[in-house]
């Protein structure tokens, strides 16, 4: 967070000022006696891992030390709406420039990537709770239900509602033989 101190308060000045901090990516935070209070728009997203959740799943990101700070960041915000430009913002890339260095070295985009995350995070929670599809998607950062229903048949071939149906069966299943072959032994 930054204070900027703007001596001219003409109104056309204050307005040029707000206009040009806003293009530059900063968001205003408050405005009162001359003194303009900023941050950047991408610092309200998380940048550390002292948000990081204890989690001892595995990490869907491969292991690129060039591509950490970026697979770092859409791990922490994913569930948020991000894109290209805040991840790229993040890490100090262009995002043309984040494009193609991810490209190049995963064989996907970011854009890819987040995706990715965002289905692994909806399938854990499919199997793991009972909550609605619906609050699932709104849960790992989908605002648009339906984007989510594709992406997620196209990863699974399923709808979410069957596909979650269908690995709860397996699940039982899968209990129910290792506890037969727990008696036979």
């Amino acid at each position: 967070m930054s204070n900027i101190f703007l001596i001219d308060e003409h109104p056309e000045t204050k307005n040029l000022l707000m206009k040009c901090l806003s293009t530059a990516g900063f968001e205003v935070i408050i405005t009162e006696n001359g003194l303009v209070n900023v941050q950047l728009a991408h610092q309200k997203l998380s940048t550390t891992t002292e948000n990081r959740k204890s989690n001892t799943q595995k990490s869907i990101f491969p292991s690129i030390p060039r591509l950490r700070e970026v697979f770092e960041f859409i791990e922490l915000n994913y569930h948020q709406n991000i894109k290209l430009k805040e991840v790229a913002q993040a890490v100090g890339y262009s995002p043309a420039y984040l494009t193609d260095l991810v490209r190049k070295l995963t064989g996907k985009t970011v854009n890819n990537w987040i995706i990715e995350r965002r289905i692994a995070a909806a399938s854990s929670l499919l199997l793991e709770t009972n909550n609605s599809v619906e609050q699932i998607a709104l849960d790992v950062g989908y605002q648009n239900i339906n984007h989510f229903y594709c992406q997620f048949r196209d990863r699974y071939q399923n709808t979410p509602r069957i596909w979650r149906e269908s690995q709860r069966c397996k699940l039982d299943q899968n209990q129910k033989l290792q506890r037969l072959e727990g008696i036979a032994s």
